[in-house]
């Protein structure tokens, strides 16, 4: 994050804190525009975008739409901003092979949309409650209860 003191810059590499508030406005402005520069690229195909701050995930009718037609107007888009996807994050599936966004899985199974909490969602929580009951062994039950309330 680049500071300025006295009129003078000083440039740093450090950037904005992942979990801050700020960091979800700055994806929010940064990724704004993408969905409509979809939509006008990709007319009459089916395409959906949906977001939330700087996590997205984007629909299709086919793999080959997504890889060679979608694919390429994100990294576009992106690279002008100086950003680009991150490979680990990013994959193209089919929905019936199930993929995880904002700590839920989704996955379409016989027709139905199925939607549940996600694996590693599911273990963060429970090892969360773990770790406030062990911590509190000796406090009473009430206030066991109130600390656990929020997490469950």
């Amino acid at each position: 994050m680049d500071t300025q003191e006295r009129g003078r810059l000083f440039l740093s590499d450090l950037g904005t804190p992942k979990e801050s508030p700020v960091s979800a406005v700055l994806a929010n402005l940064t990724l704004d525009g993408l969905k409509t520069l979809l939509k006008q690229q990709l007319r009459g195909r089916k395409v959906n975008m949906v977001r939330f701050a700087d996590d997205f995930i984007v629909t299709g009718i086919s793999k080959e739409l997504l890889e060679y037609q979608v694919k390429p107007v994100i990294e576009a888009f992106m690279a002008e901003r100086g950003l680009m996807a991150s490979p680990e994050k990013t994959n193209i599936t089919n929905i019936a092979d199930g993929f995880d966004f904002l700590g839920w899985n989704f996955r379409k199974y016989k027709g139905k949309l199925l939607q549940r909490p996600s694996k590693d969602n599911m273990a963060a929580v429970k090892s969360k409650i773990c770790q406030i009951i062990s911590s509190n062994k000796t406090a009473k039950q009430e206030s066991l209860i109130r600390q656990l309330n929020p997490v469950i």
